[in-house]
């Protein structure tokens, strides 16, 4: 082989090997994102299982915590990013935490041939109990076990295959603000993609998509847990699959890149509680076995003008059709002859049918089937100047979305009428149409935070920055609101039941985020933001918004000898009193515990590496030992009742990692 054929083949093997996690390649970009992503809509104070971690982020991912949230700027995770992401064989990670006491340990491993990569990753984190600013345990802990395994093929350097397998278990996730822990939750997700970027006059390329998502969740209230009368020991189990797919094409119409773009989806969906007291009888259908089928159309195009203004402009339709098929499916709570009549209205009460329950709440009786025909549209201008290291843009939209299946189908019951927790079929879809203004300002010296351009000015040249400010007002139409049966409109009940209903709703917020190379060691970052919401309908806050909030970083950076390199770094978070709360259970939700109160933290960390082979980082979390609760709090699964909890004192962290 020639040495010209040999680099060649070098820097194919390179750029396939990134590849694998998006960065680079011809077709990065093509399918990024979809213009109008109704999909990712979801229902506000959403709580759901943890996310699971990238292949590019896999070693790096922090632990999974509900109590504290310190992600607010993910900027760096300091030199030892250049051992995580090295183009190494095999690599391997150990760490702890003290934000919950977590022990970790990774491993990735990278095997290539011609055109051919294989990654595949173990993960394993294990929780505990860990201590608040005063000292006193906190009940925490959990045991997760992740496997990822990615196959991609380039057939040539303009197309793509990529198969992914993730297997996912969470055992033992106690979850000390609610009634009940979760004692496993398992999760297979699979994925097929195909891209070709193409030369064509009109047709730039093609994709195919396909994912096949399985997801199991147990919680009970007695396996981690013991309050002394096994009469109350009950446990749920959650099945969910999800089948979907997608087709894209990319055209050229005229100077208008245009994506076409049509997807489909299948998704089953049931839930039950049972009594294990009573021999493990059914005692609520929590989601009579819901199938969701949906379909979309999406077109948008964008186009750049010799004058610095790009016009992006798209529009989608969404089908869904919903089917309860358990919705007149009852419990199977029992009473034995002569038995009290307190015991066989309680049993009554358990074992009352989806149908009965949305009659009962919202007068719903007959066909509980959903067809939804939504429109979503959206437009965007901007305008750079200054050699393009200045961009103004404006953007409105009309993105809709269809109530989930909890939203619309849940079926709770119990013989304490606040229990009980009722889905709504008769919800009509929430239409958020929001207009949003800003600007984005880089340097011409700014190359990414912690990397600045040789050629840069003195440390307060303003090249040296990048600067984004934005604002932006929705005007959301039938909001979909977690609430209480006060006998509202459409709501037969006043006995504080958890119900939901369609309000109109206003959110504004203010996202600001400021990067500053200083010189080649020091940088720093500013980030805040504000988010406002109200039921407009009945003129009052909307439970669980964040409060005003900003995060400041120092950091600096050098060189470690010959050998390596090495940084330290700050971190302070500032976030402010939350006055605007839904905390009345009688005339609201009550899901926010009381006012938030604002808080002050600060991180210290630091790291070396060697050779790009061998990091070390290590810090501490909230060095001052403040005290204090997260407003938004609880978020791995759905609650209506939330108890806030003391997130961790004072800790310690340290992770190694090794590359082979």
């Amino acid at each position: 082989m020639s040495p010209t054929m040999n680099v060649k083949k070098h820097q194919f093997m390179l750029m396939i090997g990134i590849s694998i996690f998006g960065l680079t390649g011809n077709t990065q970009t093509l399918w990024a994102g979809d213009f109008i992503d109704t999909a990712s809509m979801k229902r506000h104070a959403l709580g759901e299982p943890p996310s699971i971690p990238s292949p590019l982020q896999f070693l790096l991912a922090k632990p999974a915590m509900q109590f504290r949230h310190d992600d607010q700027l993910p900027i760096t995770n300091g030199v030892e990013e250049d051992v995580a992401k090295a183009n190494r064989m095999v690599k391997v990670m150990g760490g702890y935490n003290g934000d919950g006491n977590v022990k970790t340990a990774a491993s990735q491993a990278r095997l290539m041939a011609p055109g051919v990569v294989v990654l595949a990753g173990l993960r394993y984190d294990q929780a505990d109990d860990y201590d608040d600013a005063n000292g006193d345990e906190v009940t925490f802990g959990y045991k997760r076990d992740t496997e990822q395994l990615v196959i991609q093929w380039m057939p040539n350097p303009n197309g793509k295959v990529k198969l992914v397998g993730v297997r996912d278990v969470i055992k033992d996730d106690l979850q000390p603000h609610h009634a009940m822990d979760v004692a496993n939750t398992t999760r297979y997700v699979g994925k097929f993609s195909f891209e070709q970027a193409l030369d064509g006059e009109m047709l730039k390329g093609f994709s195919l998509h396909a994912a096949s998502k399985n997801v199991e969740r147990e919680p009970d209230n007695y396996t981690n847990r013991n309050d002394g009368n096994p009469k109350n020991n009950m446990r749920a189990l959650t099945k969910r699959h999800i089948v979907e797919g997608a087709a894209k094409l990319k055209l050229n119409l005229n100077g208008w890149q245009t994506i076409a773009a049509l997807n489909g989806g299948w998704d089953n969906h049931d839930a039950r509680r049972y009594n294990e007291s009573a021999g493990g009888l059914i005692n609520a259908i929590k989601l009579p076995d819901i199938t969701r089928t949906t379909m979309g159309l999406a077109l948008n195009s964008k186009r750049k003008f010799d004058n610095g203004i790009m016009v992006r402009a798209g529009l989608r339709y969404d089908y869904l059709h919903a089917n309860p098929d358990a919705v007149h499916q009852t419990g199977q709570m029992k009473t034995p002859p002569g038995a009290p009549a307190k015991q066989v209205a309680m049993a009554k009460a358990f074992n009352l049918s989806p149908a009965a329950l949305y009659g009962r709440y919202y007068g719903a009786n007959g066909n509980f089937e959903r067809n939804d025909h939504n429109i979503s549209a959206r437009l965007r201008l901007s305008k750079t100047a200054m050699d393009k290291r200045f961009s103004v843009f404006g953007d409105v939209s009309r993105k809709v979305r269809s109530p989930d299946n909890i939203e619309a189908y849940h079926a709770v019951t119990n013989p304490n009428p606040a229990g009980r927790w009722i889905g709504n079929p008769t919800l009509d879809p929430e239409a958020h149409h929001k207009a949003e203004l800003g600007f984005v300002w880089t340097g011409a010296h700014y190359q990414g935070y912690g990397d600045l351009d040789m050629n840069a000015d003195g440390p307060f040249s303003a090249d040296n920055m990048k600067i984004s400010l934005s604002g932006y007002v929705d005007a959301v139409d039938n909001f979909i609101t977690f609430d209480r049966a006060h006998g509202q409109s459409g709501i037969h009940q006043r006995d504080n039941a958890l119900i939901y209903r369609n309000v109109d709703a206003l959110f504004a917020g203010v996202n600001f985020e400021a990067r500053w190379n200083l010189t080649n060691n020091w940088s720093m970052a500013a980030k805040a933001a504000y988010l406002w919401g109200n039921n407009e309908s009945d003129d009052r806050a909307l439970y669980q918004i964040s409060p005003l909030e900003a995060n400041f970083l120092i950091d600096y950076k050098d060189m470690l000898g010959s050998v390596g390199t090495w940084n330290i770094g700050a971190k302070l978070r500032l976030v402010a009193d939350q006055n605007r709360v839904d905390d009345n259970i009688r005339t609201g939700l009550g899901m926010d515990k009381g006012k938030g109160k604002g808080f002050a933290t600060l991180d210290a960390y630091g790291g070396l590496q060697i050779g790009n082979r061998w990091s070390l980082s290590a810090g501490v979390n909230n060095l001052l030992n403040a005290d204090y609760q997260e407003h938004i709090t609880g978020t791995h699964i759905a609650a209506a009742t939330k108890t806030k909890i003391n997130a961790p004192g004072r800790t310690f962290f340290f992770r190694s990692q090794l590359n082979f």
